[in-house]
């Protein structure tokens, strides 16, 4: 990125999650009772995420953000796109604050084609729609453009169908609504649980073991949930998978 671009993103919000290759776009909420994953008495900020990954012929954006920052992200894809740069859209579920600012980045970006998963809820678009379907606790490499490719990992961590997007250049994991337990005044695994009720009544020991198998076998060196603080370096990485599974395992039936 010359400089000047990375002048242009830092003044909009958008943050380097690594180098020039991944940056993270989108900006903060407050987190109280009336967010459906917050955990009871909650009450703080939050950054709500998406992400852009830059490729040699174009670039990818991993989900849009909710309504609520959608001229922040629009003026952030402004300072790391060029002008008629391809763009493709990945969403990494159909739920409302992954893909509600589709139609307006489509109005204003040369967005190619939107894929996403499930069949409960499509996203409203004008580009090729791309509906892929991946195996629970497996994965698939997806050239979702010339010369950029993706592995899409189903994980079993999930409440409605879930990609998890796995960048194997910058190696980073995009974990969607999971390990989103990093935000001011809290840092433990189990925060991140809130939405996942129905761990309580399973056998979740699978569950941590996919979770736990899929940062580890990639060597990831940063994960970006949807919502929360990144984590960045393959031990803090690998730590916080552990955690994570070890919150899972707790929960569940054992």
């Amino acid at each position: 990125m010359n400089p000047r671009t990375a002048q242009r993103a830092a003044v909009t919000g958008a943050h380097s999650l690594i180098g020039d290759r991944v940056h993270r776009l989108g900006a903060n909420i407050v987190l109280d009772e009336n967010v459906s994953w917050c955990p009871p008495g909650t009450r703080t900020t939050q950054p709500v995420n998406c992400y852009l990954i830059k490729g040699d012929n174009g670039s990818v954006l991993v989900d849009t953000g909710i309504r609520l920052h959608e001229a922040d992200i629009i003026r952030q894809l402004d300072s790391l796109l060029e002008q008629g740069e391809p763009l493709v859209v990945v969403l990494t579920r159909t739920e409302m604050e992954c893909c509600l600012n589709l139609p307006a980045i489509e109005a204003r970006f040369n967005v190619e084609s939107v894929w996403y998963t499930g069949g409960i809820t499509v996203p409203r678009m004008a580009a090729s729609p791309q509906r892929i379907m991946v195996n629970p606790g497996t994965s698939r490499e997806v050239e979702v453009m010339d010369g950029l490719t993706l592995e899409f990992v189903s994980p079993l961590m999930r409440l409605l169908p879930t990609l998890w997007i796995f960048d194997p250049v910058s190696k980073v994991l995009l974990t969607s609504d999971a390990f989103t337990h990093r935000y001011p005044g809290s840092s433990t695994a189990a925060a991140g649980l809130q939405k996942f009720q129905w761990f309580g009544r399973a056998d979740t020991r699978g569950i941590a073991r996919d979770v736990e198998e899929t940062v580890l076998r990639r060597e990831v060196e940063a994960i970006g949930p949807g919502y929360g603080e990144p984590i960045v370096g393959v031990g803090e990485s690998a730590a916080e998978a552990a955690a994570l599974a070890e919150a899972i395992r707790k929960v569940g039936i054992q």
